[in-house]
């Protein structure tokens, strides 16, 4: 794969409702294997970056575009079948309260491709291995650990081999000896070409984490700064 994986030019995004601070002519670009770390402000964590990304947000102007193909050129079901190449982390988990976690964790891979449920459990259950899972949880996510909620989002993220993840604080408010089997599963991520977005507030999970990635930026109000490579 040669064309980026992601890319923003230029996109200004307005603030809502739904966000603490838009975004201001953003600009950058995640190749093939890229790691992008941006430090969000702790009063202003609730941002467009993750949406804009997935084509989910209208741009005042600017583009993003997602394998060479800009979101606002795309049609509905073209727009949503790319999505179904971009694992994400939410900041707030965005579990489907009437499914159970395991039902929540294969029914994307279920809905984009065309792989046997078998196939995808076999993956989910290496996976929950990896972030320290004895298993799949049955149960709906009001009756799941918050802990134990946090790895179950990582085996959705990390399902289906993705193109792109997006993880949106992963580690915040969780036991800092995950960051070792959640980086661990980056760089395997990164190894096969995928790209990884990851957002961090927490100064210390910036240090440990920054030495591992190929680009850093900081947020600041609505604008985001690269830092240069050290």
């Amino acid at each position: 794969m040669s064309a980026s994986i992601l890319k923003f030019s230029n996109a200004t995004v307005a603030s809502d409702a739904h966000y603490e601070t838009g975004l201001s002519d953003v600009s950058f670009q995640l190749d093939p294997g890229d790691l992008l770390l941006v430090r969000i402000e702790r009063e202003n964590e609730r941002l467009p970056i993750a949406d804009a990304s997935e084509g989910l947000v209208p741009l005042e102007r600017g583009a993003v575009s997602f394998i060479g193909d800009d979101w606002e050129s795309l049609a509905t079901d073209q727009a949503a079948a790319q999505r179904g190449k971009i694992g994400r982390l939410f900041e707030d988990e965005g579990w489907i309260s009437d499914l159970d976690v395991t039902e929540n964790i294969l029914l994307a891979q279920l809905h984009h491709t065309s792989r046997s449920e078998g196939e995808i459990m076999d993956e989910a259950l290496n996976l929950a291995r990896v972030f320290g899972l004895p298993g799949l949880p049955r149960e709906r996510p009001g009756n799941v650990r918050r802990w134990d909620l946090r790895k179950a989002a990582c085996i959705r993220a990390f399902l289906g081999r993705p193109t792109l993840i997006i993880l949106e604080q992963p580690v915040r408010g969780v036991y800092a000896d995950f960051i070792t089997p959640l980086l661990n599963a980056v760089q395997s991520a990164r190894r096969r070409s995928a790209a990884v977005l990851w957002t961090i507030t927490d100064p210390q999970i910036w240090k440990h984490v920054a030495r591992h990635a190929t680009g850093r930026a900081r947020m600041h109000g609505a604008a985001l700064q690269m830092e240069a490579n050290a």
